[in-house]
């Protein structure tokens, strides 16, 4: 009946995203809901898995819990390559298994778009290990975490490094986004993470950010440091901070940087939105960690850029 049901669906033109599916297994579920504006990038949990957060790790032939099954944010271990900082999601079969079997690893967020005024666009880093395609991977989204959506299917990224995914719409489905939702990053295969399968994501980011990114920063030699936005003909501050990773106020906004927290400088937006800060990088800061981020402006709107945290060679 499912099957028909699809089929007439699909010859109605309708979108195939918009039909319902029951078949993500008993994924757990947050027990609290983080408000929108909403950014993860697993640094301020530490290796502990918040209340808004849920993950699960299922054998994906039975559905039963499986301990080989890998979802980790650093609450099993250390993990093993995040985009920034020390910690990401991670999704596969636990590293250096020789147990190779089916596993599903779910990381379900409960978000709550009530008072949010902004658009409902997500933006990631992905890192694919080797990934094969399955048919619960990718992103979906559920009022009552039973009735699931999918808003992004395969994960497709270039095997062994981390691509930007940047305004993936989730919107489009029967969720009400502008209440509490769930939003399930979920991933199906059978070989160990970074290791010829796995998917991992960090600083996930609702709505998406403009981009920061940063070219190897060695002390007493120039570095550069680009962002990439659509606020053309505005400025952008760049920040630092040696201490972490916030949340912290800013003025009107919060900063993903802790205090204290310095104005490195501010330099104006081209007709594209983009921005550069190139300098010379003090021999003193060789060795240590820098938190950076940057604000973007065009007098009316104010954009916060993903954070990115790197050690000064």
């Amino acid at each position: 009946m499912k099957t028909a049901l699809v089929l007439i669906l699909a010859g109605l033109g309708l979108n195939h995203s918009a039909v319902a599916q029951t078949d993500l297994g008993p994924l757990d579920l947050p027990n609290a809901f983080a408000p929108l504006p909403f950014f993860e990038g697993f640094e301020t949990a530490a290796g502990n898995v918040p209340p808004y957060m849920a993950l699960t790790n299922l054998d994906g032939l039975t559905l039963l819990p499986d301990g080989e099954a890998w979802c980790n944010i650093g609450n099993r271990a250390a993990c093993l390559n995040p985009y920034s900082g020390s910690y990401a999601l991670e999704m596969g079969l636990e590293p250096n298994s020789t147990n190779y079997h089916l596993v599903r690893n779910a990381m379900v967020l409960g978000l709550d778009g009530s008072s949010h005024v902004g658009t409902f666009s997500l933006a990631y880093w992905g890192f694919d290990g080797g990934e094969e395609y399955n048919a619960v991977d990718g992103i979906w989204v559920s009022e009552d975490g039973s009735g699931w959506y999918q808003v992004s299917g395969a994960w497709d990224f270039p095997t062994g490094s981390w691509t930007y995914e940047n305004f993936v719409d989730i919107t489009g489905t029967p969720v009400n986004l502008q209440d509490r939702f769930y939003l399930a990053f979920v991933q199906e295969d059978n070989f160990p993470y970074a290791n010829a399968d796995g998917i991992g994501v960090d600083d996930l980011a609702i709505p998406a950010r403009p981009q920061l990114t940063a070219s190897p920063l060695i002390g007493g030699q120039f570095g550069l440091l680009s962002l990439d936005s659509t606020l053309a003909n505005g400025d952008a501050r760049f920040l630092m901070s040696f201490t972490g990773s916030g949340p912290s106020p800013y003025g009107h906004l919060t900063v993903d940087l802790t205090p204290p927290i310095w104005n490195l400088a501010t330099v104006p937006t081209d007709q594209f939105g983009d921005a550069f800060l190139a300098d010379v990088v003090p021999y003193g800061f060789s060795g240590r960690t820098l938190f950076l981020q940057a604000i973007v402006s065009d007098g009316i709107i104010f954009e916060i850029t993903t954070p990115l945290i790197v050690v000064v060679q």
